[in-house]
């Protein structure tokens, strides 16, 4: 008898197999019936035929996660800027009325003084300012892509990685949304897998999580009924 590759393990298998006998896939309808061997191998009566993959969503976090960011570094310069100008016009005066050593040392170095303090502003400035551009660089280099077959999310500014989670694991799902996400229309998608490598992901910043969550769960759904998947890649 000939010898087949079995499309579900990948093993050679006789023609004359009723499943395969590595993975259990039944192949042959013909040898089920009982009749003669088929010359090939033919999925029996209810076995879903190979499904090629289709793109059913795809995109990258919201931008509007940084907005938050966004409100407490314009907050954080208000007050530094209040807390600047109270030492340069309240405290420092007040110090140079405490003794005259002080005064004869603050008044002909005010010029210098102020720009030490405009410095010191600056400085305390920077960190938030790098963490919010940080932050929208690694959502700009974000992407989600949702297929019928698994789910896809690339990261990475420097270096890429590439996180894969096939539709056939997914347990479970849920979105969640605070109260600044509610506003702005975005959310989170949680999933739970028996992937071993990642069994929890978390899908940052989507617009209308909720449909999103539904076009997992109903593709997850379809997906376990033992369908044979073929892919391009």
């Amino acid at each position: 008898m000939a010898l087949v590759t079995c499309p579900e393990c990948g093993q050679q298998v006789s023609t004359g197999a009723v499943s395969c006998p590595h993975c259990g896939m039944v192949l042959s309808s013909g040898a089920v019936a009982g009749g003669p061997p088929s010359p090939g191998i033919v999925f029996a009566p209810g076995a879903a035929p190979p499904v090629p993959e289709q793109t059913l969503w795809e995109g990258r976090p919201s931008v509007a996660l940084v907005y938050g960011k966004i409100l407490r570094l314009f907050v954080r310069l208000i007050v530094l800027i209040i807390i600047g100008y109270l030492v340069r016009t309240v405290a420092l005066p007040a110090l140079a009325e405490t003794s005259a050593d002080l005064r004869s040392l603050i008044d002909p170095n005010a010029n210098t003084i102020t720009w030490v303090i405009v410095a010191l502003l600056v400085i305390a400035m920077v960190p938030p300012v790098v963490a919010l551009f940080s932050a929208i660089a690694q959502l700009k280099n974000t992407y989600y892509k949702v297929t019928n077959q698994r789910i896809l999310v690339e990261r990475g500014i420097l270096s890429r990685s590439l996180e894969e989670i096939d539709m056939r694991s997914v347990d479970d799902t849920e979105f969640c949304q605070s109260f600044l996400e509610r506003i702005f229309g975005i959310g989170e998608v949680w999933i739970v897998s028996t992937d071993k490598v990642a069994p929890k992901t978390v899908l940052h910043g989507i617009r209308d999580p909720r449909s999103t969550r539904e076009l997992i769960r109903a593709t997850a759904y379809q997906a376990s009924q033992r369908q044979l998947f073929t892919r391009s890649t």
